[in-house]
């Protein structure tokens, strides 16, 4: 587990890797700080096609920062967000750029 502040850590690292494809972070409990970080770091990567954050603590905060590093994701096929505290609200927001992604076959959500 690398919590909030090991995401933050990690970021930086993420940043320069634009042809990662892969980043599977469950149950590290990263939190809205945590995911945050993440998120602006995968901003600029395009290739990226399964990102899993499943049993992390989000929250509808968390997942609008996370919605808005989706909407340049062409490539995604599957986003693991299950076991987290989403809500309604946090879903309608997920799915705005979902939506316009013509590759994605798999959204977990529990």
């Amino acid at each position: 587990m690398i919590g909030t502040g090991g995401a933050r850590e990690l970021a930086p690292c993420l940043e320069g890797l634009t042809k990662l494809k892969k980043l599977s972070m469950e149950s590290n409990l990263i939190g809205n700080a945590g995911l945050n970080a993440i998120a602006k770091a995968l901003k600029a990567n395009i290739s990226l096609r399964e990102l899993y954050l499943y049993n992390n603590e989000l929250t509808c905060d968390g997942v609008f920062d996370l919605a808005d590093c989706l909407e340049n994701k062409k490539n995604l096929i599957t986003l693991g967000v299950e076991y987290n505290h989403i809500r309604s609200r946090g879903c309608n927001r997920l799915l705005e750029p979902l939506r316009k992604l013509p590759k994605l076959e798999r959204i977990f959500l529990n």
